[in-house]
């Protein structure tokens, strides 16, 4: 298995731009198969925000990670993002989704972020057993999501309690979508 850059392996864009449509359509309504494609299109850079990252074997997709400025229109305050983690069911429980997550982790530290967002319907253990915090629970389209953060700070553990102050920080400017 190799992680690198969707940017690297346009070819691999319709089937990447189908398998998020398929698992996430319902958190974007209105979003058709074509303006997901142009999506994921636009967001393909080199350690950079947008950026999509690839695990890939030969020519087989495995599965992807994007560190993008903003996923959620109800947070704009949050940035950047962790999204589109996204490993093909055939090849779940192999570590790769945890392999993709890290590798925009590093892209993230590498251009000096301090602390990165993501939001997730039904994985929040998967991403709390790798040191991300709970930000807060609210519902997103209709959806109950979990909006989760961990901090790149160098010296700063991931694994630990987000400080109350923090936390308040973080959620001064939100609107309560529920």
């Amino acid at each position: 298995m190799q992680i690198g850059y969707l940017a690297d392996r346009p070819e691999f864009i319709p089937v990447l731009a189908q398998w998020h449509y398929q698992e996430w359509s319902y958190l974007r309504p209105g979003e058709s198969m074509e303006a997901r494609t142009t999506r994921l299109r636009n967001a393909c850079g080199h350690k950079e925000i947008p950026t999509v990252v690839i695990a890939f074997a030969g020519e087989t997709l495995l599965g992807s990670a994007m560190l993008i400025a903003h996923d959620m229109e109800t947070r704009m305050n949050l940035s950047p993002w962790l999204a589109g983690v996204f490993v093909s069911p055939e090849q779940r429980r192999r570590g790769i989704g945890s392999a993709l997550v890290q590798r925009v982790i590093e892209e993230a530290i590498e251009l000096s972020v301090e602390r990165l967002y993501l939001y997730t319907p039904s994985a929040e253990q998967f991403y709390a057993r790798r040191g991300w915090l709970l930000v807060e629970r609210i519902k997103y389209h209709r959806v109950d999501v979990s909006v989760m953060s961990v901090d790149l700070r160098p010296n700063q553990s991931r694994f630990g309690t987000l400080k109350n102050e923090t936390k308040s920080d973080l959620l001064a400017n939100t609107v309560d979508n529920r």
